[in-house]
């Protein structure tokens, strides 16, 4: 026997016809007849027991005009649904069906010519991996700027090490550098397109097989990119805490704490050079042969132990109770008490350890007394900081170092780009003597091209977009919104459009959008009402004039919205395929 019944249907029913993966189906007025599999729990008054009765439905989508009046005894309609599919398409004269299909899982790691390496996890060193990166500009080669360099050799430093472990949270960077994909990596050597050879320092992501840096020094052709890579955190560091914040004087005495540590023979060498005085600690014995082996102006009176606090009374033992004209520290708790205490009068304490400043450990005031100053160093806060200046006397300081033969290469313990987790466990131990350095890639012989050839590394895959590409974000200016445009901005995003009836009406919403614009990012918010078909047609028009819209993301509380979104989107007329809210089609219930 058959029912026929007037079904309503909402659109939203047929919003997959109108995806991407359906494009074939856009601008076609859809004609549905159902036969549809629906269990009915019934009450029988025969047997005084619950019955269950089954109804099957099925589907037709017939999307060609000139097929037969529906009939389920008519050959045509009964030899397709005695298939047994749920879905029946007409279309092209040929019959056929959807699917839902399972997507292929995402490959585990890709090969890529872009990569860095970054800590999955902070405190767990074996979640070091590669990591797929974004082309510094674009894939066309030519397009690559001069500022952009291939990396040989990447050099661990203490802080990589501590946000490594999570002994100092991402949230305690300056400025905007805990925004970045990674902040590990300091400095590199390397070459541009052009073969140019050079060192530099960058504000992180420098475990790469590309970088871009603006501090860059040219390698001197004695050096080898092995020996470039040693160079320019730690000299650059000791430059800006003994000259630029320490005002080094020639013959002054210094204490330099940890001279074995690429910092500590980088302070030494400048201020032996100065003529200066200079007491260091060391932690063993082959530390302190290995320092007189290099500087062999040090004496058995210029070393005391870093283990614990004797060198305080040895340093004032060794100065007659005077103490020393300035003090690079690199140590904390009670030997940086012990530390302070040993600054002379008129005296200079640069403080280059940074964990006792990160936790906040308090110091007495009384040690003021003698006109000291205390001086907190950190190299990443010059980064995008407004003292060109100091980034400018550093640079000179460099170079003039170079051809006086002050900066040299450090010893080193190298370890190939696929044993980060074993060379950050190297440096934790302590044992290291100098520098850690990755070898990202092998530096070319003499005879050989010195253009760098392209390096594919085996990495994890990650989501990045394109310049041109444009999401919609519906709701984007509540607590996930922002979160979420921030997210799709780490990940390369450059055009957001954020849809709200009220607009930016919050001062949090407003500085939210000017922290993404000043990162580049062009930021439509549109007020339009999007439950209608003119203000969906706006936003979309909006979104198209800034480039390729790939996605819309859909937190607005009104559900019905991303339909009309999406139809707008992926249809040409945008309009005229959407009169009606409701579509009605008659039905067949057997």
């Amino acid at each position: 026997m058959v029912y026929k019944i007037r079904l309503q249907l909402c659109r939203s029913l047929f919003s997959q016809f109108k995806a991407p993966h359906y494009s074939a189906l856009c601008g076609h007025q859809l004609s549905l007849d159902c036969i549809v599999k629906v269990q009915f729990i019934m009450w029988s008054s025969r047997t005084e027991q619950l019955v269950v009765v089954w109804l099957i439905i099925k589907c037709l989508v017939l999307l060609d005009p000139d097929v037969p009046k529906f009939d389920p005894n008519l050959p045509f309609y009964n030899d397709q649904l005695a298939l047994g599919l749920a879905m029946n398409v007409y279309k092209d004269q040929c019959w056929g069906s959807y699917r839902y299909t399972l997507q292929p899982p995402e490959p585990k790691s890709v090969m890529t010519e872009y990569a860095y390496i970054d800590i999955q996890n902070p405190g767990n060193l074996s979640s070091l991996c590669w990591l797929q990166a974004e082309p510094p500009l674009s894939s066309n080669k030519v397009d690559i700027p001069e500022n952009s360099f291939s990396v040989y050799f990447s050099a661990l430093n203490f802080k990589d090490l501590m946000m490594a472990t999570g002994k100092l949270p991402i949230n305690v960077l300056p400025g905007q550098l805990s925004e970045q994909n990674s902040i590990l990596g300091l400095e590199f050597s390397g070459k541009n397109r052009n073969g140019r050879r050079v060192m530099g320092i960058l504000p992180g992501q420098g475990f790469a097989t590309n970088v871009i840096a603006e501090q860059v020094y040219d390698v001197p052709q004695s050096w080898t990119l092995e020996d470039a890579a040693t160079v320019p955190v730690v000299y650059t560091t000791a430059y800006y805490a003994l000259i630029i914040r320490g005002r080094l004087k020639h013959g002054e005495t210094v204490l330099i704490h940890a001279g074995s540590g690429g910092v500590g023979q980088a302070a030494i060498s400048i201020a032996l050079h100065m003529n200066c005085t200079v007491y260091t600690t060391v932690s063993n014995h082959h530390k302190k042969q290995t320092l007189c082996s290099i500087f062999p102006q040090l004496k058995e009176c210029n070393f005391a132990n870093s283990r614990d606090t004797s060198f305080e009374q040895h340093i004032l033992r060794e100065t007659q109770g005077r103490g020393v004209d300035l003090v690079l520290n690199s140590l904390s708790g009670d030997k940086l008490q012990a530390s302070v205490r040993c600054v002379a009068e008129y005296g200079r304490f640069i403080e280059i350890g940074q964990y006792d400043l990160y936790t906040d450990k308090q110091l007495g005031l009384g040690v003021f007394l003698k006109n000291i100053s205390f001086h907190g160093v950190r190299l990443d806060v010059l980064f995008g900081s407004h003292h060109d200046d100091e980034l400018y006397q550093l640079k000179e300081l460099m170079e003039e170092g170079i051809r006086k033969g002050v900066v040299k290469p450090l010893p080193r313990k190298v370890f190939s780009r696929n044993q980060a987790e074993e060379a950050f466990r190297y440096m934790a131990s302590g044992h290291h003597i100098g520098k850690v350095l990755l070898c990202i890639r092998e530096e070319e012989k003499h005879n050989e091209s010195k253009i760098s050839q392209p390096l594919r590394v085996q990495a994890k895959p990650r989501i990045s977009f394109t310049h041109n590409a444009v999401c919609i974000v519906t709701g984007g200016l509540g607590g996930v919104g922002l979160q979420l445009s921030n997210w799709l901005v780490s990940r390369g995003l450059r055009q957001l459009v954020i849809t709200s009836r009220r607009g930016a009406c919050t001062a949090y919403q407003q500085l939210c959008l000017e922290r993404l614009r000043k990162k580049g990012v062009a930021v439509y918010v549109a007020v339009d009402n999007m439950c209608t078909n003119d203000g969906a047609k706006s936003i979309i028009n909006q979104a198209n004039k800034m480039g390729t819209v790939i996605a819309i993301f859909h937190l607005a509380v009104v559900s019905n919205t991303l339909f009309l979104l999406c139809e707008t989107a992926y249809s040409n007329s945008m309009i005229d395929s959407y009169q009606e809210t409701l579509l009605r089609e008659e039905a067949v219930l057997i």
